[in-house]
């Protein structure tokens, strides 16, 4: 009887199956403090759109690309929500803290406001080279400010940054994807600051 148990004990720990770690990450990019002078927004309302994305951002895998054509996942390597939202919400912080506008929302408020930002996320990425020697992350954000009283951009622009990773793994490309999202996001609101002028 022993011997049974013996058996059915080294069996069932043989079947187990152990999942990897999955390590998960979060973007929190730093911006520099700065004075905006302009002060034609401070009276204006400012909603922030929903994000427009591709599929891929709207989901926990962490893509990377190689050869330039291929697409894969991290299998050990995830973010702890989709980038769609995690891009969305350090846009309504960043634009927040510029202080261009009297108040910020996100496009789940139901308030109404003066203006509409339109934001569609072209590219949030890390490339690897052939021989995953060489890494580097591009981010490319587009804008489109509208008046939502008669429907009319007032000003659109494109963004973009591109940077090379400090270590050739996930790690090293979310670390770079934070300092690429800063320089957008500070574009941005550069941006704002000459449209509000």
């Amino acid at each position: 009887m022993k011997t049974v148990w013996i058996i059915l004990i080294v069996f069932l720990a043989g079947c187990s199956v152990t999942k990897p770690y999955v390590s998960e990450y979060t973007l929190a990019p730093k911006l520099e403090n700065k004075d905006y002078l302009s002060k034609m927004c401070k009276e204006k309302s400012l909603k922030i759109g929903q994000v427009f994305s591709s599929n891929s951002l709207m989901s926990h895998k962490m893509k990377y690309i190689t050869d330039e054509y291929q697409e894969f996942a991290f299998t050990q390597s995830e973010w702890a929500r989709s980038p769609n939202r995690l891009i969305s919400d350090e846009l309504i912080k960043a634009i927040r803290s510029s202080g261009l506008f009297f108040n910020v929302n996100s496009f789940k408020s139901r308030a109404k406001t003066d203006l509409l930002l339109e934001t569609h996320v072209e590219k949030f990425i890390q490339y690897f080279d052939n021989n995953s020697e060489k890494s580097y992350v591009e981010v490319v954000i587009t804008l489109n400010l509208i008046n939502t009283k008669n429907s009319k951009s007032i000003s659109h622009a494109t963004f973009n940054s591109k940077l090379d990773t400090l270590s050739v793994d996930a790690k090293g490309g979310v670390v770079a994807l934070n300092s690429a999202l800063s320089n957008v996001l500070l574009k941005t609101n550069d941006w704002l600051e000459d449209v509000c002028r």
